[in-house]
């Protein structure tokens, strides 16, 4: 599994959303998770290291009236709530090939990117840190 897929199923948890990697399709209601091109590391004697890369998701949401734009607002704040209160009330998923997830969050508020007559582009930067263990050490 790749990192990009670990987050879509992990967001899939909150109200069950469909996110689509590295591509979003037209319409109100639809996400995407693009990778940034940052990464970090930091290296451990005991031969795992630690990465942390950064990610922006995207949520197309209904912008038509006032209303409706408030209620995208109030989501993708819960949504930041969730995401930050995650790991206190559950635990992260593990992922394969020696990888554990040691924290996810976010990393900017959401705002909007973009807004037209009909919808709204709303953006979230997060990142996610994991520790992995290197091959045959």
């Amino acid at each position: 599994m790749t990192i990009s897929e670990y987050i879509v199923n992990f967001l899939k948890n909150y109200e069950g959303i469909e996110i689509d990697t590295n591509h979003m399709t037209d319409g109100s209601d639809k996400y995407g998770l693009f990778k940034s091109p940052s990464r970090d590391t930091k290296e451990f004697n005991d031969g795992t290291y630690q990465i942390t890369e950064y990610y922006q998701f995207l949520a197309r949401q209904s912008g038509v009236s006032k209303s409706e734009r408030k209620e995208a607002d109030a989501w993708l704040e819960e949504l930041t709530y969730w995401i930050d209160d995650y790991p206190y009330n559950y635990g992260y998923p593990s992922i394969d090939n020696k990888r554990e997830v040691t924290g996810l969050s976010i990393t900017g508020s959401p705002y909007p990117m973009e807004t037209g007559d009909k919808e709204s582009l709303y953006q979230i930067m997060l990142s996610i840190t994991y520790m992995r263990e290197r091959e045959g050490i």
